[in-house]
């Protein structure tokens, strides 16, 4: 195989390898983003009581705590109920924190507001904080005060509650972004049949911070315009190589006088012959000059065969030594004279 074919066929496979290095490229990111989380939250309410009784004989004590029993309404004074939250928080964040209370008596069709109060939260430097707030509820004065709205009302209230609702709000800021914070806790006393029944007693919330990390890939273009450049660079050396192929190398297959004017230096020691000897050891010589050598070395003529076919003359030279022969071809594509 020529080396001139080599060469294209070489250019062929860097055009394909380019091509491909366009298509990669062109699927490479210029840039990326991800979620980050940059700050962890919770929120943790919880409920407690202290009822103070009146001596009974349910209980051998005066004071009863949650769970430790039912409460009766017969046998109840009051019951401080206490509150306690906790804010804690993980990350790079500030907060700001507010609780508003509000209690009220409810009896289904009515709702009766009993107070109403606010409590600001300080952030004290550290990742947890931690508030509470303690509530009376005079039981003699809720049963009174629920039995007087019925009657007024002249609606029948056989099961009515008490709702501490703490609503706490603000906001937490972290990586420029500030995130709305809002829980709210109900607990509820419930006097039905004359028992008092806690509901609600503990929560807990969580949430994060999250931020939008974009990430930049600067050598992206770089490579694109590189393979970019190594196509369009193929492309052309592989048009010059076929170019060279299909019309340098055609323009230089030599004539017949090109040939007549190489061997007539030597035409004393050429003999023409009419065939082309077969089923000898050939080799090939790939100039006119390298035959020339041989002829001179081994002393022996030069032998020449002449085929015209169509459109073109083949011309053989050899130099015949015992078993090998030293062949020297070449084709013309004009007729010979």
């Amino acid at each position: 195989m020529r080396l001139s074919v080599l060469i294209v066929i070489f250019m062929a496979l860097l055009v394909v390898f380019s091509s491909y290095s366009v298509a990669y490229t062109q699927g490479l990111p210029t840039e990326s983003s991800s979620t980050a989380t940059v700050a962890l939250y919770s929120l943790r309410g919880s409920y407690d009581y202290l009822a103070f009784l009146r001596p009974n004989p349910l209980y051998n004590t005066t004071t009863l705590s949650l769970g430790q029993g039912a409460l009766f309404a017969a046998i109840t004074n009051t019951i401080n109920v206490t509150y306690t939250c906790t804010f804690s928080f993980s990350g790079l964040a500030d907060f700001n924190l507010g609780t508003a209370y509000l209690v009220t008596l409810s009896g289904g069709a009515w709702n009766k507001t009993l107070s109403q109060s606010f409590q600001p939260t300080q952030q004290n430097g550290t990742n947890s904080v931690t508030f509470s707030r303690t509530f009376s509820v005079n039981v003699n004065q809720t049963v009174a005060l629920a039995k007087k709205i019925g009657t007024e009302l002249q609606v029948v209230t056989p099961t009515y509650l008490i709702q501490i609702k703490p609503e706490t709000t603000g906001s937490m800021v972290g990586a420029g972004r500030s995130i709305p914070l809002y829980f709210v806790t109900p607990m509820n006393l419930t006097f039905s049949g004359g028992a008092i029944t806690p509901s609600g007693t503990s929560y807990f919330h969580q949430g994060n911070v999250t931020s939008e990390v974009f990430v930049n890939y600067g050598s992206t273009p770089t490579y694109r315009a590189v393979s970019y450049a190594l196509l369009a660079v193929s492309l052309a050396l592989l048009g010059l190589s076929v170019y060279y192929v299909l019309r340098v190398e055609k323009r230089e297959e030599p004539s017949v006088d090109d040939v007549t004017t190489l061997t007539r230096p030597y035409r004393e020691v050429i003999a023409s012959t009419t065939s082309f000897p077969e089923g000898a050891s050939k080799i090939a010589m790939e100039k006119w000059e390298d035959l020339v050598k041989v002829a001179d070395t081994m002393g022996k003529p030069i032998l020449e065969f002449v085929d015209n076919g169509q459109g073109f003359v083949h011309y053989a030279y050899w130099v015949k030594d015992g078993e090998s022969t030293y062949v020297f071809e070449t084709t013309s594509k004009k007729w010979a004279p």
